[in-house]
C-alpha cells in the first residue's frame, strides 16, 4: 500500500486552498478578493501561491499577462 504524501498547511495555506477547491481555477487577484475580510496584502498572497506551487499544493497556467493558479491536491490529500 502507497503511502500518500503528508501535507503540514499553515492557515493561510489552508484559506487558499479552499478558495481554489470551491471556486476553482483563479488568479491571484481572484483568490485575494475571496480572502478579503482578512486584509492580506496583494503581494502577501502572491508569495504564498507561489511558495505552495513550490511544495505541488497547487499549480498555475498563463493567461496572457496573468497566473491562473489552481489546486494540485484534494482535500482528502490534505
Amino acid at each position: 500500500m502507497a503511502s500518500r504524501p503528508a501535507y503540514r498547511l499553515g492557515d493561510l495555506q489552508l484559506r487558499i486552498l479552499k478558495v481554489l477547491w470551491r471556486h476553482g481555477p483563479a488568479s491571484v487577484a481572484e483568490v485575494h478578493q475571496a480572502l478579503s475580510p482578512s486584509r492580506l496584502a496583494y503581494t502577501t498572497v502572491a508569495t504564498m501561491l507561489r511558495k505552495m506551487e513550490g511544495r505541488g499544493l497547487v499549480r498555475h497556467r498563463e493567461q496572457g499577462r496573468r497566473f491562473i493558479y489552481e489546486a494540485a491536491v484534494t482535500a482528502e490529500e490534505v
